[in-house]
């Protein structure tokens, strides 16, 4: 009973803003940060329809805004409203990402200026303005939804290993400069987990990919929530600057 009561995770009072959220692996974070308790805000730049029935499903307790987390503009827009409607921001979980896959010798300049602009400095420009609202209070979480592609990289994804790559360095940076500010930082490394963006991965080499992971199958996006969902609570109040996979132990084996 005791040990039941210490491992339940409550986020009430707490709000929660999650980029990409309206899909995949962010989908499951939003439910999972409400089902604890807290305030969801979800993030999308497309997808408009799958944020509004997201909302429609979780009800109470969710709000959603439009904002392409690569440009500034909108970035500084958005966190404007968060601090005119809920006054704070407790969470802050950069899920958004795109992936353009190509070899090196035949990538456009526009897709590697893409998958950097979304995923690394998307990451950057949210993780800058949310620290900014959770410094006033001394406290907050920051949870980073990087890749095993940061340290476990296949053909084709130059532009998304960098990215990726350059979240986790992000992530321990921004965990040594903002723990004397009792922001904690940390980033989760998702391998393969059954999505919309994964699905082009997952038909083409299937087999191959499934024989590398020792647990023998895919990764659910429930799965990836639940880590982050820890993360964002006071349980992992003594984790701070690491990237911890969730997948399957592909990256040991």
């Amino acid at each position: 009973m005791i040990l039941g009561k210490w491992m339940r995770i409550d986020l009430s009072g707490k709000t929660a803003l999650v980029t990409g959220g309206a899909r995949g692996i962010g989908r499951q974070i939003c439910l999972k940060l409400r089902s604890a308790g807290a305030v969801v805000i979800i993030n999308y730049a497309k997808s408009a329809e799958a944020a509004i029935s997201l909302q429609s499903e979780i009800g109470h307790g969710t709000d959603i805004i439009k904002a392409d987390v690569s440009k500034e503009d909108e970035v500084g827009a958005m966190f404007d409203y968060i601090k005119k409607t809920h006054k704070k921001l407790d969470i802050l979980i950069n899920n958004a990402g795109v992936i353009k896959d190509n070899l090196l010798a035949a990538m456009e300049m526009s897709d590697w200026d893409k998958v950097l602009d979304v995923n690394l400095r998307g990451t950057f420009l949210c993780s800058k303005y949310a620290a900014g609202m959770m410094m006033a209070n001394h406290s907050g979480r920051i949870v980073n939804v990087a890749s095993i592609a940061a340290v476990k990289c296949s053909r084709g994804q130059v532009n998304y290993a960098a990215s990726k790559g350059g979240v986790v360095s992000f992530t321990r940076a921004c965990a040594v400069e903002l723990a004397p500010k009792g922001i904690l930082v940390n980033a989760i490394l998702p391998g393969m987990i059954v999505t919309d963006m994964s699905a082009r991965v997952r038909k083409r080499a299937g087999d191959l990919i499934l024989s590398s992971i020792p647990l023998g199958r895919y990764g659910a996006p429930e799965e990836v929530a639940a880590l982050a969902v820890f993360l964002a609570s006071d349980l992992s109040s003594y984790i701070t600057g690491q990237a911890i996979p969730v997948d399957g132990g592909m990256t040991v084996s």
